[in-house]
């Protein structure tokens, strides 16, 4: 692999440097962090649900602030999904060729889907990277399921690429399973319309890694280079590692955030089990040399103490300091790959029971 690698996209917010690892915004906004900190951090980019947007704030709310950007007051980039992935859980959903069903579990509203009404929704939402509706079948399913996922999301890409949004690029989805051949023909279909990059569905949803690496190399390279490629949903830094060295460029995932609100620090040497009760005296930050606001202002025994007492900025501290160190882990993937292996290969072996690749 090369020491670094890499290449840009632009967006209506700025340019982004690739390899590049969204953090989760669902709703628009991340978890326990204020928007002002997310800013202050320079994080470029997050990945939003359109589906869940329409349902909650609402498309009306954000076209009176000018889109999501205008009333989150994020200054980077949106990345919106379709809600496609949804269909996993499927006592939630319905689908047929029309679209899909949804229900939201908060408050049991119920939304059909179609491609031209997902086109309009993150349209109205103006995020800078729209997703297309796509059908993704869950790990086991039958081979005919897997056919039908292929022809599906072709149709529904032929509508959603031939409407064009101003200021929006838009990312059609790859599926087929993991057989190569429906890999090949889906990617041959979907490359056949007008795409601004292209997302490798339909992996990291229960298959043994080993078909994961397998089906992802093959993929990722039917896709021509000048093409943004994304595979959504992974963004631990073992996988991050592996796979931007095939050629992935865009990852996201709840990863940091949500070992954060577990107990979790990631660090360069691994992640900290903050819960652990080692750290009832150890008065050092969670990670020497760090400069987050969290490292400069608590130690671990502070930090656990916080957690013990269910203390609200206990999420906010670790959470800053996890996107802290993913910002950082993602600058060694573009510019020092060597770092970058090196922290990778340490994940690998001391994972303990962190929680990966979460949607």
């Amino acid at each position: 692999m090369d020491n670094k690698i890499g290449k840009e996209l632009d967006t209506a917010h700025g340019s982004l440097e690739l390899p590049i690892f969204l953090p989760v915004a669902t709703r628009g906004f991340v978890k326990a962090v204020p928007m002002y900190k997310i800013n202050e951090m320079k994080i470029k980019a997050m990945i939003s649900n359109s589906m869940h947007l329409a349902l909650t704030p609402g498309l009306d709310k954000l076209e009176e602030r000018g889109g999501i950007n205008g009333f989150t007051g994020f200054e980077g980039s949106y990345f919106t999904d379709s809600g496609g992935f949804q269909i996993l859980r499927e006592e939630l959903v319905k689908i047929d060729d029309n679209g899909i069903l949804f229900q939201d579990k908060k408050s049991g509203n119920s939304m059909k889907v179609t491609p031209e009404i997902s086109s309009d929704i993150q349209k109205r939402i103006r995020s800078d990277v729209a997703m297309m509706l796509d059908d993704c079948p869950p790990y086991g399913a039958e081979d005919a399921r897997y056919k039908i996922s292929v022809k599906r999301t072709y149709e529904w890409g032929k509508v959603f690429s031939s409407i064009k949004v101003p200021g929006q690029k838009r990312f059609g989805i790859i599926q087929g399973g993991f057989n190569y051949e429906m890999r090949k023909e889906s990617a041959s279909l979907m490359l056949s319309l007008e795409f601004d990059g292209f997302a490798i569905g339909g992996l990291k949803i229960g298959e043994p890694k080993e078909l994961t690496d397998r089906i992802l190399e093959k993929t990722v390279s039917l896709i021509p280079s000048q093409y943004p490629k994304y595979l959504m949903g992974v963004g631990d830094p073992v996988s991050i590692y592996q796979y931007s060295g095939m050629g992935v460029d865009v990852f996201d995932s709840t990863y940091p955030t949500r070992n954060a609100r577990h107990g979790y620090a990631l660090t360069e040497n691994g992640p900290v089990n903050l819960k652990n009760s080692k750290f009832s005296m150890d008065f050092s930050p969670i990670e020497n040399g760090c400069e987050c606001e969290t490292c400069r202002f608590y130690s671990k025994s502070a930090l656990r103490e916080l957690l013990k007492n269910e203390d609200p900025s206990f999420q906010y501290l670790v959470t800053i300091h996890n996107l802290d160190f993913m910002n950082r882990f993602m600058n060694y993937v573009r510019h020092n790959r060597e770092r970058a292996k090196q922290i990778a290969l340490i994940f690998s072996k001391n994972h303990n029971d962190v929680i990966n690749n979460v949607q």
